[in-house]
Order: C-alpha cells, then structure tokens, then sequence
C-alpha cells in the first residue's frame, strides 16, 4: 500500500504541485498519466493501490525508489 504522505512529502520537496504532476505525467514522455485529483486521493489515502505503472512513473517524477513510497509493515 502506498504512503500519501511520502508521496506529498518527496512532490513538496522537489516543488511540484498536483497539478505539475498531471502535466508532467500528460507530455507523453510517461506511458500512463495521472490526474490532479487521483494523486490527491493518493496523497489523502482514499485511493490505497494503484497500479504498478503509477507507482512507477511516481517514483520517476519524484526521483525516489519505489520502497520509498511504499508504507512499511513490520511483522
């Protein structure tokens, strides 16, 4: 499951707003787009498990590792 918090905190500390992200992800350089509102149901934790080529092109734009996004879970 992904952490909406790293996800705004890793988005906040580059400078990117929602919106950049949608037209980042919408230049056709990334093979799926995501929209303003569906990173911030991510961002909120509304939305729990995106798919994995979201979580990719994500991790790309934000320039971390999957892991980092990803909550943790310690047994």
């Amino acid at each position: 499951m992904l952490n909406g918090n790293k996800i705004r905190e890793f988005r906040m500390n580059l400078g990117y707003t929602a919106q950049d992200i949608e037209i980042l992800t919408k230049s056709g350089k990334y093979e799926t787009t995501i929209s303003k509102s569906y990173l911030e149901e991510l961002e909120r934790g509304d939305k729990k498990n995106p798919s994995f080529k979201k979580v990719v092109v994500l991790a790309n734009i934000l320039r971390c590792k999957l892991d980092d996004l990803v909550l943790s879970t310690e047994f």
